[in-house]
């Protein structure tokens, strides 16, 4: 059995592969070749406020569509609880995804440069002494949205963007 987790975003969120590492077609879906059997989707609210979800499943070559691939729609999960999936059995073939999106945007406190973690998305708070160019941004501007591509150095700060209080795990076996 395998298992994925990935901090849900405003943004969708594709669990199987949320770091879109699968080539090509693949990225974000089941890799080619492959057949997964969804065996639990679990979604934790790791806040202190309430938090809302949807899940589609979304099969290879369709566009996500709120009104054809949701399966949850705008789901409120109280502060602490946990969200369990596991009575259906969902199988998923090549290029299929499980997709996320969830609200409201958790403001974090800033992070310092030297502690960017490559692949997070972060908005800059303040730019200081840091060249945040340098590290995926397209200026050093306060409210500019990056994709950190390294930890950076200097005095300036960000906070993640787009990021929730909730966290999904997806446990399957591959058939």
């Amino acid at each position: 059995m395998a298992i994925v987790n990935a901090q849900l975003r405003q943004t969708y969120v594709d669990i199987l592969d949320p770091e879109g590492n699968n080539p090509g077609a693949y990225a974000g879906a089941v890799p080619e070749n492959k057949t997964y059997a969804i065996t639990n989707i679990l979604v934790c609210n790791n806040g202190s406020t309430t938090a809302q979800f949807d899940i589609h499943l979304v099969r290879q070559g369709e566009a996500t569509d709120n009104y054809v691939t949701r399966v949850i729609n705008n789901l409120e999960l109280p502060a602490g609880e946990t969200f369990t999936f596991d009575n259906e059995k969902i199988v998923l073939s090549q290029g299929d995804k499980i997709r996320f999106q969830s609200e409201p945007e958790f403001v974090d406190t800033p992070v310092q440069a030297g502690s960017f973690v490559v692949g997070k998305e972060y908005v800059i708070t303040t730019p200081g002494t840091t060249d945040f160019t340098s590290i995926g941004a397209v200026d050093s501007n306060i409210g500019t949205i990056f994709v950190a591509t390294g930890a950076g150095a200097g005095s300036g700060e960000a906070r993640t963007s787009r990021y929730t209080v909730l966290s999904a795990t997806v446990s399957y076996l591959e058939v």
